[in-house]
C-alpha cells in the first residue's frame, strides 16, 4: 500500500470536469511546495504537484479553494503515460489521487453586516 501527502498552496484556479459517459466529475488541482533546503547557490526551490480529486470531493474543492489556498493532499499515485516519436509508452510524471484533502488556509472573515438604521 503507498499512501503520499503533500501540503502547498494552490497554484491557480480549477473546475470540474468530466469525462465522456462518465458522470463522476472530477478536477486537478495544481500545488506548489517550498523544499526545507535550498540549492548551493542559496536559491528556494519549489517542487509543483498536480492532485486530482473526484466526485463529492471534487464538489466542495472546486466551491471553497481558490488559487493561494494552503491544503493538505493525501492519497495514492497515479503514473501518467505518453508515446515517444517511437510509440513506446513512456512514463512522462505523476499525480497525486487524492482521497482526503484538508483546508488549512483559515477561513475568510465574514463582511460585516451593515447596521440598520435606528429609527
Amino acid at each position: 500500500m503507498l499512501k503520499i501527502t503533500v501540503i502547498g498552496n494552490i497554484t491557480s484556479d480549477f473546475e470540474l470536469r468530466s469525462k465522456p459517459g462518465d458522470d463522476i466529475p472530477y478536477a486537478i488541482i495544481r500545488i506548489a511546495s517550498d523544499r526545507r533546503y535550498r540549492d548551493r547557490e542559496g536559491n528556494k526551490l519549489t517542487d509543483f504537484v498536480s492532485v486530482k480529486v473526484r466526485g463529492n470531493l471534487a464538489e466542495l474543492c472546486v466551491e471553497h479553494l481558490k488559487k493561494g489556498d494552503k491544503i493538505a493532499a493525501t492519497g495514492d499515485f497515479e503514473t501518467i503515460s505518453a508515446p515517444n516519436e517511437n510509440g513506446v509508452m513512456r512514463q512522462t510524471g505523476f499525480l497525486i489521487k487524492a482521497n482526503d484533502i484538508q483546508f488549512l488556509s483559515p477561513k475568510p472573515e465574514a463582511e460585516p453586516q451593515p447596521e440598520e438604521a435606528a429609527v
